[in-house]
């Protein structure tokens, strides 16, 4: 589900149906330069793939320098698991305490949505 241009409350009620059904909720709208989106996913499940490169150095005689040569990549699936959290629970985070200190990294455009 996708929502845009729609009431904070509209959000709250349709993201709330959607996770209690497992469904996908996208919002997201813009205000001029500033914008903002959120996704709730549930629990997602992706695979990243992995590149590893095994460096092999090869030595001269005589002085000279050593060069790294590239060896052979390895490419390994890594399945992972990311679990979204609910808009409600987004919005309702506590700016005293702790979380006073994140205000600061925090993007302006957060509060477009309170």
């Amino acid at each position: 589900v996708c929502l845009t241009c729609c009431s904070r409350d509209v959000m709250l009620k349709v993201n709330d149906i959607c996770h209690k059904n497992n469904i996908k909720f996208f919002t997201g709208d813009v205000f001029g330069y500033h914008g903002y989106t959120f996704a709730d996913l549930g629990e997602h499940d992706f695979v990243e793939e992995k590149t590893k490169v095994a460096k092999v150095s090869s030595e001269t005689e005589d002085g000279d320098t050593k060069k790294a040569k590239s060896g052979s990549a390895e490419t390994t699936m890594v399945k992972k698991r990311m679990v979204f959290c609910r808009l409600r629970e987004a919005l309702a985070v506590d700016w005293s305490g702790k979380k006073a200190a994140a205000l600061k990294r925090t993007t302006p455009d957060y509060f477009l949505l309170q």
